[in-house]
C-alpha cells in the first residue's frame, strides 16, 4: 500500500496534472515519511462485504450454488471460479 501511495502522489505531479490536481489534502498533506504513510494506510483501510466465500460450491446435483465440487460454474459451459470466492464454501464442503 505504501509504495502504491508513493507511486499515486508521484503520478499526480506529473506536469500534466498541472491545473487538475491542486494539491494533496487530509492527512497525507504533511506526510512525506514512511511512517507517515504507514498511518495513512491504517487510519484509512478497511474491507467491504464479504472477504471470501461468496460463491457457494454445492454438490454437482443440486440446484442452488454457484459452483460445483470441480469449480465448475453451474448452468455456464467452461467458466470455473479459482478465487478466494469459493474458499470457505470448499472447505465446509470438505468437511461435510
Amino acid at each position: 500500500m505504501r509504495e502504491g501511495i508513493k507511486n499515486a502522489i508521484a503520478f499526480v505531479a506529473a506536469p500534466a496534472w498541472k491545473d487538475y490536481i491542486l494539491d494533496i489534502t487530509g492527512s497525507l498533506t504533511n506526510g512525506t515519511t514512511d511512517a507517515d504513510i504507514d498511518q495513512y494506510v491504517l487510519d484509512n483501510s478497511g474491507t467491504n462485504f464479504h472477504l471470501c466465500g461468496t460463491a457457494a460450491m454445492t454438490s454437482s446435483k443440486a440446484r442452488y450454488g454457484v459452483v460445483n465440487p470441480d469449480l465448475r460454474v453451474k448452468g455456464v459451459n467452461g467458466l470455473r471460479v479459482v478465487d478466494a470466492s469459493v474458499f470457505v464454501s470448499a472447505l465446509l464442503f470438505a468437511l461435510t
